[in-house]
C-alpha cells in the first residue's frame, strides 16, 4: 500500500484540479481551500520546478480572499500556464528517460 502523498504531489494535484474547472472563483471553493492549505504546509514557494506553480497558486488564493475577480482570473491563467510548463517538462523528461533505457 502506498503512503500518503507528500506536499509536492498535493500541490500539483490540487492546482491541476483547480485550473481544470471552467469559470470564476465561486466554482471551486473547496479546492481553493485545499490549495491554500497545501501552500501553507509548504511554507512559501519551493526552490525547484514547482516554484512558479506555487507562486501562481498563492496569487490565486490571495485574489480569492480579496474578492478581486480580475486578479483571480489573471492568477488562474498564470497558474494554468505554469502547470502546462511543469507537465510539459515531465512529459519530455519521461520520453528522454525511456530513450536511455
Amino acid at each position: 500500500m502506498r503512503g500518503a502523498p507528500g506536499p509536492r504531489a498535493r500541490l500539483v494535484t490540487t492546482a491541476t484540479a483547480v485550473v481544470l474547472f471552467r469559470g470564476g472563483m465561486d466554482l471551486c471553493p473547496d479546492l481553493l481551500a485545499r490549495l491554500d492549505a497545501v501552500l501553507r504546509s509548504i511554507g512559501g514557494a519551493p526552490d525547484d520546478d514547482l516554484h512558479e506553480v506555487a507562486g501562481a497558486g498563492r496569487a490565486l488564493c490571495d485574489a480569492r480572499l480579496d474578492g478581486d475577480v480580475a486578479a483571480f482570473d489573471d492568477a488562474k491563467m498564470r497558474l494554468w500556464r505554469e502547470l502546462a510548463r511543469y507537465w510539459a517538462g515531465r512529459a519530455i523528461r519521461s520520453f528522454d528517460e525511456v530513450g536511455k533505457a
